[in-house]
């Protein structure tokens, strides 16, 4: 187990790698969902790595592989559906990775320092999704509640104009 000090610096390490998945998201101007679904399956993955090294690895390799069907489902479905998926996805895997891998038997195996940096990941990152999703969501009702443009005077007389 990790001393105060030590969960505040690498839960503040994920936020820093959050932070950088939000930055990556507005630099490329790709949906925040899509990256964070890629990341998600990508940090279940690590998780295989861990158990690959663990004492009963075939057990454990299986186990593993069980969670990154459950939350690569949640990311496919975020992918060619709605963001909540890939939302809901990052913060289930906040509490399972500090549920089995801090508390639980996962963590002979799996390092603490990128157990807790994973779940302060995981939650900025929900959050942050969540938010860009709500946000997008208000700015299209605001948008269709506007009034439609008309043309100018001159410009509604010309052939083929639109209306």
């Amino acid at each position: 187990m990790l001393d105060t000090v030590e969960i505040a610096l690498f839960a503040g390490l994920g936020v820093f790698f959050a932070i950088g998945l939000a930055v990556l998201a507005r630099w490329s101007k790709t949906r925040p969902a899509l990256l964070a679904a890629y990341a998600l399956i990508a940090i279940s993955f690590f998780y295989v790595g861990f158990a690959i090294r663990a004492e009963n690895s075939g057990t454990w390799t299986g186990f593993e592989m069980s969670a990154v069907a459950v939350f690569g489902t949640l990311a496919g479905l975020s992918i060619i559906g709605s963001p909540w998926f890939v939302t809901a996805g990052l913060a289930l895997h906040a509490a399972w990775t500090l549920y089995e891998h801090y508390f639980g038997s996962g963590s002979a195996f799996a390092p603490a320092p990128f157990v807790v940096a994973n779940a302060g990941f995981d939650v900025v990152a929900a959050l942050y999704v969540a938010f860009m999703t709500l946000k997008g969501k208000f700015a299209k009702e605001t948008e269709s509640a506007a009034p439609e443009r008309k043309l100018a005077a001159r410009s509604q007389n010309r052939k083929g104009a639109a209306k």
